[in-house]
């Protein structure tokens, strides 16, 4: 069976859209926000390299920088379309589901975490960290709060915002929302490259659960009560039984 074919000022209407959707999805994506980000503190440090691992005030500083510049785009964006928050799934009517929804997901967390930290100990012991890296500069209970703010910040919201984005591109423009799914949580793994090849397919794994998550429930809710709840008791958990000993 012959099917008709799109006129060719469609079909040249649908490859501006994805060319747009992709170059939107990189500009959202923390590439050029990171960039700016991290200028005033190599300018305050005069120094381009290690700067996230020296202390926590910096990292916590870089992060809220980073998610206010990623707000500012996002919103730039939304406007340019005429979307609001609520085209991402930032809905409340269903909000006390959506929550406890979110809550289900974080003993999954700890379990992904346990079982890839299972298998890097026994197999991969040359990858294996046993910290995170950037827990291991908490060193005061002001700097665990700091870090709390800013993993509140910089993951439960930002992060998820991100991804609601760009699965949403997908899934109009690019290939489908499974397919922005597998890449983005690709690329949102390795964008942890500073925890090591063990926490980049931790926080690869994370990505695919909370994106996943909010496929599922069409909320935005339920991942951002996810992931900001498993950031805090991680942190909280990380200074009670090992940052303090």
């Amino acid at each position: 069976m012959d099917y008709p074919q799109l006129p060719e000022t469609q079909r040249r209407k649908a490859w501006v859209d994805r060319i747009q959707a992709a170059f939107e999805i990189v500009l959202i994506s923390g590439l050029i926000s990171s960039f700016l980000a991290a200028l005033p503190l190599w300018v305050f440090t005069g120094e381009k390299t290690g700067l996230l691992l020296k202390d926590a005030k910096f990292i916590s500083a870089f992060l809220l920088i980073e998610s206010g510049i990623t707000f500012v785009l996002l919103a730039i964006l939304l406007k340019a379309h005429r979307e609001s928050i609520r085209s991402l799934g930032v809905q409340w009517d269903r909000w006390k589901a959506n929550s406890m929804l979110g809550l289900t997901l974080i003993p999954f967390l700890f379990l992904v975490n346990s079982g890839v930290s299972f298998i890097f100990r026994n197999y991969l012991p040359q990858y294996y960290t046993e910290h995170n890296p950037l827990t291991d500069i908490i060193h005061s209970p002001q700097q665990l709060a700091l870090f709390i703010v800013a993993a509140l910040v910089a993951g439960g919201i930002k992060e998820e915002l991100q991804r609601a984005f760009i699965l949403n591109k997908f899934r109009s423009y690019l290939g489908g929302a499974a397919a922005g799914l597998v890449l983005w949580s690709l690329a949102f793994g390795a964008g942890h490259y500073v925890q090591g090849i063990q926490g980049i397919v931790i926080a690869a794994a994370y990505g695919f659960l909370f994106g996943l998550l909010y496929l599922m429930s069409g909320s935005l809710i339920a991942p951002i009560v996810a992931h900001s709840a498993y950031d805090t008791l991680a942190l909280l958990g990380y200074w009670l039984f090992i940052g303090r000993f």
